[in-house]
């Protein structure tokens, strides 16, 4: 039975008593923080008052109560901090330095708030002069790894310095004078194709370059990578077939390289294997009894699935050279692998993919053990296909069934995990290409290792 209709005024004022309970309830979250602030306050514990003041003005900053609690437990806790910076000191100026930056943080957060904590100009002299006398150490520090020519060092000394006294002396000067003492110019150069794989080496180039960057990059702070177009006016693909350490030396001298980055492809192998995946499956057969009443059985048929492997090594090293000397600042030696696996079958559905299924629900429910042992074959050969899927690529993707170029990036995946869906697999030169896709992390990683050491 539905309930009579309120009439309008009774409406309308349960909806303005629902108005002014929200309201209510709003006013009382910060005055309620509020009061658990001064009783927090009240017990010395200073944080956990000033983060309930903190939560108050941050809902209501007009609330008197919460402006109240905040003003005083701010006042309390930059007492604290004033303390803890002066006791610190006379044991370490650095650390008590550090601690009074943490204050600056908070009084800026305070007054961010509309609040100002009450000032002391006993504690700001001090403050000032704990500052400077951190600045000058950071300061004198740079100075002296400058002098034993080490820039990168000296930079991140100035850095500190400037922490504490942004414009202590000359420290910006310094710093930037440590900075261009620290950078390094570097060129990449293609690798040497010992395999010779028209476009491997130039691919794997453009990779590298295409991960690391070309002048400024975030990977690095005091590396400048040479750009690829400046590198590539200087090589022709023709000279990397056989590029010495002479030659790379010569190519980093006219880039205005400190370093160059050479290294050689070798030592191409492949192994391929094929075989068949041969697993029952049942379609979905509905029909119509006497009676007009729809029934389904099973059809079980066969599905013939033939899988192809190609496993892939090709062995790579490089040099980082010091332009200059000619000495190897670097080298590393590793193998590029891959293993690619496709999947095809004649069979075609004759039926929608989810007719049918590798055991029909009944079969699986009266044998759950058939159930699992089929699934389990299913997903140890074909990985994470489901039988709807692939039976969906059976009916509409029958062209794919000779290799072209254009699939190259569908085995930069894990095809053991899911098989590439190709009549045909890449030939061992297509698959070179993906087994050094990765290179370009070696040569990364080891650039960082560099950066970071003067």
């Amino acid at each position: 039975m539905p309930l009579p209709r309120m009439p309008l005024v009774i409406r309308a004022l349960l909806a303005f008593l629902c108005l002014a309970a929200l309201t209510l309830v709003s006013c009382a979250g910060p005055t309620k923080l509020a009061k658990e602030s001064d009783q927090a306050l009240a017990k010395g514990e200073l944080r956990l008052a000033y983060s309930r003041a903190l939560k108050a003005i941050e809902k209501d900053r007009q609330n008197a109560a919460a402006r109240e609690a905040y003003d005083a437990s701010s006042a309390r806790l930059a007492q604290d901090y004033r303390e803890r910076v002066l006791a610190t000191a006379s044991a370490d100026t650095i650390r008590a330095a550090d601690l009074a930056l943490t204050f600056r943080t908070f009084r800026g957060e305070v007054a961010g708030h509309g609040s100002t904590v009450p000032p002391d100009a006993a504690y700001d002299a001090s403050e000032e002069r704990f500052l400077r006398v951190a600045a000058r150490q950071w300061y004198a520090r740079g100075r002296l790894a400058m002098a034993a020519k080490r820039p990168k060092e000296a930079w991140r000394d100035f850095t500190s310095s400037r922490r504490y006294e942004d414009d202590f002396r000359d420290v910006a000067k310094q710093q930037d004078a440590a900075y261009a003492a620290a950078l390094t110019r570097i060129a990449v150069l293609p690798f040497a194709d010992g395999v010779r794989v028209p476009g491997l080496s130039q691919d794997l180039c453009e990779r590298m370059y295409q991960h690391m960057g070309g002048g400024s990059s975030d990977h690095f702070q005091f590396t400048e990578v040479i750009p690829l177009d400046s590198v590539e006016a200087r090589v022709s693909m023709a000279d990397t077939h056989e590029l010495t350490r002479e030659q790379a030396l010569a190519i980093g001298h006219r880039l205005g390289a400190q370093r160059v980055v050479c290294g050689h492809l070798a030592g191409l192998r492949s192994s391929s294997n094929q075989s068949e995946l041969v697993a029952p499956i049942y379609r979905k057969r509905e029909s119509k009894d006497a009676q007009g009443n729809s029934v389904v059985r099973w059809e079980e048929q066969s599905l013939r699935v033939t899988l192809s492997d190609r496993e892939v090594t090709v062995q790579y090293d490089f040099d980082v050279l010091d332009v200059r000397t000619g000495a190897v600042v670097a080298h590393r030696e590793l193998p590029g692998k891959t293993a690619a696996r496709t999947a095809w079958t004649d069979f075609r559905p004759e039926s929608g993919p989810d007719d049918y299924v590798l055991l029909p629900g009944d079969a699986r429910r009266a044998d759950p053990d058939r159930g699992k042992q089929a699934d389990s074959r299913w997903s140890e050969r074909m990985g994470t296909w489901t039988l709807p899927a692939f039976m969906q690529k059976a009916r509409e993707a029958r062209s794919r069934v000779r290799y072209d170029r254009r699939y190259r990036s569908e085995f930069y995946t894990d095809t053991h995990r899911r098989p590439v869906w190709l009549g045909e697999l890449p030939g061992e030169e297509e698959l070179a290409f993906v087994a050094v896709e990765d290179a370009w992390r070696s040569v990364l990683g080891v650039l960082q290792d560099l950066d970071a050491k003067d």
